[in-house]
């Protein structure tokens, strides 16, 4: 009977073992105690148990780990966002605020537009839409410097010359040019030199009115785009240099176009200070930069029109000369021995 009860436990272990062969067989005892069989099975259902506990346990904490993986990986991906998103500092900006030269609340620090130095000592940009506007104002100012910066040098060089060329003297009140030390009219006209009243009331009435029209019309174009519109954009562009280009290269020309204002504008004080102090045209304070160097030429380009295309000769008609003209009046109001006379002497020449 008991071998017989050993048997069959035997070959339910076998049977149990068949559907769980990482459990290791017991050692065959050679005394199978009472309900041997019984307590076996119920040690290998034990065995199995833990297992399978042990298993579900290794399965929660891999997912713990991984949640918890999961989670550092959202929270640096999301703080890599927010660093990547965040606006960059201006350089300059951040410098005049560590010296106390910009507040630390200034659009100025994260602005990107071209030319921005941080300058703003008197905190007059408080917010972005302010920021617009006085870009806005500065490049009005910088365009009209570089255009006054050009023309007072062109005016004290050229104006005599067309003074010349419409038949009056340079030297008379013809000329709008303002006397220097020396008496000679060479100043150009503006508040330090006086001569704004010689210039004609029609001109400042059609500069007054073509002013407001612009200014009327940039108004209405900006209305409610107070802080989205692109200071200075007037769309013109007549040689479309700047709807060629591309983002890189527009905001290089930008940044050209507002460093030559900026140096336009302290150029054009310099002019009106200098003219002033020295009581004489900026030509012939600084030769070296009109009379003297790259622009010598300057006020000869008349002349040089009137010798290589005769456009300005006296021959074109265009010019009234006075050169010839004693002669012409001799001949007609002369005797016809003192006209054949004075035919024979030009016919000889």
């Amino acid at each position: 009977m008991r071998t017989t009860t050993v048997l069959a436990a035997a070959c339910l272990a076998t049977e149990v073992l068949a559907f769980a062969p990482s459990v290791s067989l017991p050692a065959a005892r050679t005394h199978t105690p009472r309900h041997g069989a019984m307590g076996g099975l119920r040690m290998q259902t034990k065995s199995d148990t833990i297992e399978q506990r042990e298993v579900g346990e290794s399965k929660e904490e891999a997912t713990e780990v991984k949640t918890a993986m999961d989670n550092k990986i959202g929270v640096a991906v999301r703080t890599r966002k927010a660093v990547q998103t965040e606006p960059e500092v201006n350089f300059y900006a951040r410098t005049a605020m560590r010296i106390g030269a910009l507040k630390e609340t200034s659009p100025l620090l994260t602005s990107t537009m071209p030319g921005n130095k941080g300058f703003d000592p008197l905190g007059f940009a408080k917010r972005n839409d302010l920021l617009l506007q006085y870009r806005e104002a500065e490049l009005k100012h910088a365009r009209l410097a570089m255009l006054a910066a050009v023309g007072w040098a062109s005016s004290e060089l050229l104006h005599p010359k067309l003074v010349a060329l419409l038949g009056k003297d340079p030297n008379s009140k013809a000329s709008w040019l303002q006397p220097g030390a020396s008496g000679a009219l060479e100043k150009a006209p503006s508040v330090l030199n006086g001569g704004l009243e010689t210039v004609p009331p029609l001109a400042w009435a059609s500069l007054v009115l073509a002013t407001g029209i612009l200014e009327v019309w940039r108004m209405l174009s900006i209305a409610g785009k107070s802080n989205s519109f692109e200071p200075g954009d007037l769309g013109f562009d007549p040689l479309n240099f700047y709807g060629m280009a591309d983002a890189a290269e527009r905001r290089s020309l930008q940044l050209k176009e507002i460093n030559n204002g900026r140096l336009a504008m302290v150029a054009i004080a310099v002019f009106a200070g200098q003219e002033f102090l020295a009581d004489s045209s900026i030509v012939n304070i600084a030769p070296q930069f009109f009379t003297a160097g790259p622009l010598a030429n300057v006020g000869n380009i008349g002349d040089a029109i009137a010798q290589y295309s005769g456009l300005l000769s006296c021959e074109s008609g265009i010019v009234y000369c006075s050169e010839g003209q004693g002669a012409i009046d001799a001949m007609m109001g002369g005797s016809s021995a003192e006209t054949a006379e004075y035919l024979q002497e030009v016919l000889s020449d």
